[in-house]
């Protein structure tokens, strides 16, 4: 078993899948789902688990150190030694270096559903909850929870053999789920998209476990979706399930992040005294674009720009008032805002990227360039930004080489503007 300690990694470990079927299985549980059970498992060893679950978790093991073990010959015995108690070997430590593991003592559980990459979770950790069960069905963001967390969610929540591996008691429920129905960013379809309809299997799931809390997370205009009528369906299916609940709609502008990020935050309680103690009055927090940027120099050149949307961007600004640092967006009709912080990307009316613009000027003097410029006349037209002021315009002329297409531009700009 030495050799097996030291050859173990967690990168090493694939997420099998079959050609024909996209996955690979073993026994009543597929390789996604007996690796989220292992993680899962060895994360929260004090989970109560029936006779039925208690023999998963050894085949996951069984099977996890059967591959691991490669053409180092390993003993049915050794492994089966492993399998009763994995955590009295190194053999799974891997699963533990990760940026953000689960609190080693808590007083508290939660079931992370639709979780994404994790972003819910976080809070959460930081207040001493252990989260014992998560799900998330895109394999990509389930590869990043993976790495941020060290247990892979398990799949599809919409399948009964996911949910029964969800434990019988926990303490809070969170549910992110899927937005797509509801967005601007989407078809806004509501019920009638599958998407939107996977709040009902958050309403079978609290049905089922009662837990004492819930979180639930979505676009702002869920609340106002088909004239409010989807909104008011599951405030009332909560209310049924024994739910007091509140809600509000939160801006992440307002809590130091500079991005508008509207999204509405519902609270629920099997307790209305603690629903009744609850409140949305937070104090906002002020937000500095220029305190999560990094310095140009740093950023590779392949995420920079194109020249031709530089030009179109500078074409399309002549006249508006121009700070650094900015994020600029442009929309399908051409208008170009320039804002101190990330805006919303609409389905249809906005193209898919951001501008960020950092001012790389330092003191009174600033060298300004502008690039290689191509044009067919020996004069043109350059733009530039000085400082924090307004756009400046300078005539050129006389700097056309007859032997290229291109050259190059730049200034010397003192504090007072002279050239």
């Amino acid at each position: 078993m030495d050799k097996l300690n030291e050859t173990l990694h967690l990168e090493n470990f694939p997420e099998t899948i079959d050609r024909e079927n996209n996955i690979r299985i073993y026994g009543q549980i597929s390789r996604e789902n007996q690796l989220a059970l292992l993680t899962h498992y060895i994360h929260n060893p004090h989970l109560s688990l029936d006779n039925n679950l208690k023999q998963l978790v050894r085949e996951a093991v069984h099977e996890f150190l059967l591959e691991k073990a490669g053409e180092e010959p390993v003993s049915e015995e050794e492994i089966t030694s492993a399998a009763e108690s994995p955590l009295q070997y190194t053999l799974f430590d891997d699963f533990f270096h990760v940026p953000f593991p689960n609190p080693t003592s808590a007083k508290r559980t939660f079931i992370d559903l639709f979780a994404g990459i994790g972003g819910i979770r976080l809070p959460f950790h930081e207040l001493g909850y252990q989260c014992v069960f998560s799900s998330e069905w895109d394999k990509y963001a389930q590869q990043t929870y993976l790495a941020n967390f060290g247990e892979m969610p398990f799949g599809d929540i919409t399948k009964e053999s996911t949910k029964n591996f969800i434990p019988a008691h926990f303490d809070l429920l969170l549910a992110g789920f899927p937005c797509q129905a509801f967005s601007i960013m989407g078809k806004m379809r509501g019920f009638e998209d599958i998407r939107g309809t996977m709040f009902f299997e958050v309403a079978t799931i609290l049905k089922k476990h009662k837990p004492k809390a819930i979180l639930l997370e979505n676009v702002k205009q869920l609340t106002s979706h088909d004239k409010g009528r989807t909104f008011k369906v599951i405030l009332q299916t909560l209310k049924e399930l024994g739910y007091f609940v509140k809600w509000d709609i939160l801006n992440a502008l307002d809590f130091g992040v500079p991005q508008k990020r509207e999204r509405v935050i519902i609270v629920g309680f099997t307790n209305q005294n603690m629903c009744n103690a609850f409140n949305f009055d937070f104090e906002k927090r002020p937000y500095n674009l220029s305190d999560i940027l990094e310095e140009d120099e740093k950023i590779d050149s392949s995420l920079q720009a194109s020249d031709f949307i530089l030009k179109k961007r500078i074409d399309k600004t002549i006249g508006k008032n121009i700070f650094y640092p900015s994020v600029w967006h442009e929309n399908k009709s051409g208008n170009i805002s320039i804002l101190d912080h990330a805006c919303a990307l609409r389905a249809g009316s906005s193209y898919n990227y951001l501008l960020i613009n950092a001012n790389s000027g330092v003191g009174s003097q600033q060298s300004v360039s502008f690039g290689q410029l191509k044009t067919s006349d020996a004069s043109c037209t350059v733009y530039g930004y000085h400082n924090n002021d307004n756009l400046i315009s300078f005539d050129i002329s006389g700097f056309y080489n007859d032997t290229s297409d291109y050259f190059t531009v730049s200034f010397d700009l003192t504090g007072d503007g002279n050239v």
